[in-house]
């Protein structure tokens, strides 16, 4: 999994800090884009560098212009991903990965009151009556609706998320 993390770069403190911990990926690009110089921060094989990529993700929460691609898709909000990336960060220590995110979800669901406290998705970044709400079309199958929620959540890139209809057992 590669992510890719562009940086404006201002002389301000904020840029400066998500600057000196994009120097230390793996692969780390300055130049000039449309009379504008811009950082690239590359780690090509996440989750190789995860500590990095969290740190750099953190750093650009709040610097305006920067912004992050997965896999070539681009991320519509540094916060989202650095919380997707914490999770996966975290489930990488887990010794029962699928275990892990179930748990995530379900107390995830607990906390904000959801009626479902277990949905069917191993993920605590998909809700299932929100995703009900957001896909009406009764033509998709169950397993394209949740294809299309973590799409949607921006999670589908995660070797972790394992959703119905893949031949995983829930």
């Amino acid at each position: 999994m590669q992510l890719v993390v562009h940086i404006p770069c201002p002389a301000d403190t904020d840029h400066v800090r998500a600057l000196n911990w994009a120097r230390q990926a793996p692969c780390f690009i300055t130049e000039w884009i449309d009379d504008r110089k811009v950082a690239t921060a590359v780690f090509p094989s996440l989750p190789h560098g995860i500590e990095t990529a969290l740190q750099v993700v953190g750093e650009c929460v709040r610097l305006t212009g920067a912004w992050a691609s997965i896999n070539g898709r681009a991320i519509s909000s540094l916060t989202r991903l650095w919380q997707r990336l914490d999770c996966y960060r975290e489930s990488l220590g887990a010794g029962d990965p699928l275990r892990y995110c179930l748990d995530k979800s379900a107390f995830f669901n607990t906390l904000v009151g959801c009626r479902a406290h277990r949905c069917p998705v191993p993920c605590q970044f998909i809700c299932i009556p929100c995703m009900k709400i957001q896909q009406e079309d009764p033509a998709l199958s169950a397993s394209h609706r949740f294809k299309a929620a973590a799409a949607s959540a921006e999670i589908d890139w995660c070797p972790r998320l394992h959703l119905p209809g893949e031949g995983d057992p829930q």
